[in-house]
């Protein structure tokens, strides 16, 4: 039970404002080169969630790290401290919709916390860009998404299946994610997916229903997949989806990946992140990842720390040590820039 709870809010950090700011798309384009490199998933956290978050996990620390505000200027300092340009930075409002957390004012909570991340964002338009959130089983959903894009101006939209409990083996989530997913296409915004759901059973089936009922369907989204499709770690559900992603790719000349990519968040567990309930990532392991990484292909993987699992100098010095890739292939996924390829940012 104790594994499982910290599974579940791994990559949990929210946050929260009252005041509602609007803002234009075209800010997240930084107009010249400040850094190197892009961290592709980063979460903010309010001084009041973390109050929350030190309740839901029962300390005061995540891993080593304080629990406390995460803010706009403290992501901009670690990404300086790495010499790392730009950051993703994600709301995480689809706690809120949990039944864990819920209560009579979820949707005004949920609403408050994107609009933390638009002025938080709006502080730093040249080095971080925004992604919104929310639970997309919820009958707000498609509202908060048209409220943040449209009237925000934030760009990309975090989801989270394992803790807003989607399962696309249900064909009631299925249908809904498909009309969301269909939805949000249309209006160009990038979807980060963390997608492994909470069935032990998680793995091929599921990466087989995502690739043939919604993303083959959708032939217009731009999709970046957290953790190689896990929630963490090289286990074997992260393994299956990963590998059933390469195969259906390599094996189909009609799948096209052009807007298709997976980020390396989290993946590496060392015996600091063991106390999450993670197993630490094995020699064979890490062979093996490196080899399955080249097969689905250096130059649709991304570079993503997860803070706080995390910080940017530390996991590129995991990536550093502990990845069996050569220098230049390392530089290959570093050089990997999303807000180029996802919001025409140029550099």
């Amino acid at each position: 039970m104790k594994k499982n709870i910290a599974l579940l809010i791994l990559i949990l950090l929210i946050t929260n404002i009252n005041n509602t700011v609007t803002y234009a798309h075209d800010t997240n384009c930084n107009p010249k080169p400040l850094h190197a490199y892009t961290d592709h998933h980063v979460h903010m956290m309010s001084e009041e969630f973390s109050e929350v978050f030190k309740i839901l996990l029962g300390t005061d620390t995540y891993i080593d790290i304080p629990i406390e505000e995460v803010s706009g200027e403290k992501i901009v300092s670690l990404l300086d401290e790495a010499n790392m340009n730009k950051a993703f930075v994600l709301s995480n409002s689809y706690i809120y919709g949990m039944d864990q957390v819920q209560d009579s004012n979820e949707y005004e909570n949920v609403k408050k916390e994107n609009n933390y991340l638009a002025n938080e964002v709006a502080k730093y338009p040249d080095r971080l860009i925004g992604f919104f959130s929310v639970n997309p089983l919820k009958d707000y959903a498609i509202s908060e998404i048209d409220r943040c894009y449209d009237e925000l101006g934030l760009s990309g939209l975090k989801l989270h299946f394992t803790n807003s409990d989607v399962d696309l083996r249900n064909p009631d989530h299925l249908i809904k994610i498909k009309q969301l997913f269909t939805h949000v296409s249309e209006k160009g915004i990038p979807i980060l997916l963390h997608f492994r759901s909470r069935s032990p059973e998680f793995g091929k089936e599921d990466a087989e229903i995502l690739i043939d009922n919604v993303i083959s369907e959708i032939p217009n989204l731009k999709l970046q997949i957290a953790h190689l499709g896990g929630w963490g770690g090289f286990d074997r559900s992260a393994k299956e989806v990963f590998a059933t992603f390469i195969e259906k790719y390599n094996s189909n000349p009609y799948l096209n990946k052009e807007n298709i990519y997976f980020d390396i968040s989290g993946v590496i567990v060392t015996d600091r992140e063991k106390e999450l309930g993670l197993d630490v990532t094995t020699e064979e392991d890490l062979k093996k990842l490196a080899r399955m990484l080249k097969e689905w292909g250096l130059d649709n993987i991304v570079f993503g720390t997860d803070y706080q699992y995390q910080t940017q100098t530390g996991y590129l010095e995991y990536m550093k040590t502990y990845l069996p890739l050569a220098n230049y292939e390392i530089q290959n996924i570093l050089n990997n820039d999303l807000s180029k390829i996802f919001f025409n940012c140029e550099q």
